[in-house]
C-alpha cells in the first residue's frame, strides 16, 4: 500500500451539494495517475472505466438502434470517443470488456439496462478477484447497493418480480432475496442494514425527483468510504476514495440551478420527517 501524502495533501476539498465548487476532473485524475506507481495507477482504472463502460454501452447502442441515455461521450475516459465508436478494434481492452464483447457477440440486445448490467456483473467481477482489498470491498458493496436501489425503485413503480429481476446485476444470493420476498426490506435487513434508511427516504421523498437515487447512492458510498479510510491516512486506499467522492460532486454539483433547488427541497423534507420520527 503506497503512501500518498504530498499527492492527497495537493488534491482540492471535495464539497458535495455545492454548486458553486468547480472541478477540472480530466486535470486531476492526469495529476492522480502521473503521481501512482504502476501498480496502484492499474488500480486506479478500475474507477476510470466506469465511465468507459458508459461509453462502451453508449456506443453498442447506438450500432443497435437502441435509446441510450449517455448522448455525449463521458470524461474522464481511458479509451477516447473514436476509439470507442469501434470498440471491436481496440487492442488493449480490459478482461472484463472483451470477455464482454465475445460472449455477447451474437446477442439481440432487447435494451440498453440489460447491455449495461451485463457488463457491470462482469466489471464487479473481475474487481472482487483483483487482488486488492479496497476494490473488492468496494465492488461488492457498489454491486448490492445498485441492485437494492433498482429493486426498491422497482417495486415503488409496480414492477413485477420478473421485471424487478432485469434490472438486477449479477446472480448470487441477494438476487434471490430481491426478486423473490414480499417483506418491505426483501428480508435482508440484517445483512444491509442500510436498505432501511434507503427506504426511510423513499417514503419521506418525492420518487418523481429523478435524482432521488442518485443523492441516495452519494451519501450511502461516503458513508462506507468514510468507514473504510478512517484509521487511515495518505494510502492509495484514502486516494481511490477521494476520487470516487470527487465524482458524484462532480455530477451532484453540475446540475442546474432548478435542479439543485429541487435536490435541496428533497433533502429538507426527508430530515424534517426523520426529525419528527425522533
Amino acid at each position: 500500500m503506497g503512501s500518498y501524502y504530498y499527492l492527497i495533501s495537493g488534491l482540492p476539498e471535495v464539497k458535495l451539494s455545492d454548486a458553486k465548487a468547480k472541478y477540472d476532473i480530466n486535470e486531476i485524475t492526469q495529476s492522480i495517475l502521473s503521481s501512482l506507481s504502476a501498480k496502484d495507477a492499474k488500480l486506479f482504472g478500475y474507477l476510470i472505466y466506469q465511465n468507459d463502460n458508459k461509453n462502451l454501452v453508449s456506443a453498442i447502442a447506438k450500432q443497435k438502434g437502441l435509446f441510450t441515455p449517455y448522448a455525449e461521450h463521458i470524461e474522464p475516459s481511458t479509451f477516447s470517443k473514436e476509439e470507442m465508436q469501434k470498440f471491436s478494434t481496440i487492442s488493449n481492452l480490459p478482461k472484463y470488456m472483451n470477455k464482454f464483447l465475445e460472449d455477447n457477440k451474437n446477442v439481440e440486445w432487447d435494451s440498453v439496462r440489460h447491455i449495461e448490467n451485463t457488463l457491470l456483473n462482469l466489471y464487479y467481477e473481475e474487481m472482487i478477484q483483483c487482488g486488492n482489498s479496497f476494490i473488492k470491498s468496494y465492488a461488492l458493496f457498489m454491486r448490492d447497493l445498485k441492485n437494492v436501489l433498482a429493486a426498491l425503485n422497482g417495486r415503488a413503480l409496480g414492477f413485477s418480480s420478473e421485471e424487478i429481476a432485469k434490472e438486477l446485476i449479477g446472480d448470487y444470493s441477494l438476487i434471490s432475496a430481491l426478486t423473490k420476498s414480499t417483506a418491505q426490506d426483501f428480508g435482508v435487513g440484517r445483512e444491509i442494514p442500510y436498505i432501511n434508511s434507503i427506504i426511510e427516504t423513499f417514503n419521506s421523498s418525492d420518487k418523481a425527483d429523478p435524482y432521488n437515487m442518485e443523492n441516495i447512492e452519494c451519501s450511502l458510498v461516503k458513508d462506507f468510504l468514510d468507514k473504510a479510510t478512517s484509521i487511515k491516512s495518505f494510502t492509495t486506499d484514502n486516494v481511490f476514495a477521494y476520487y470516487i467522492n470527487l465524482t458524484y460532486a462532480v455530477s451532484i454539483n453540475g446540475r442546474n440551478e432548478e435542479e439543485g433547488k429541487k435536490h435541496l427541497e428533497t433533502l429538507i423534507e426527508s430530515l424534517k420527517s426523520k426529525a419528527s420520527a425522533m
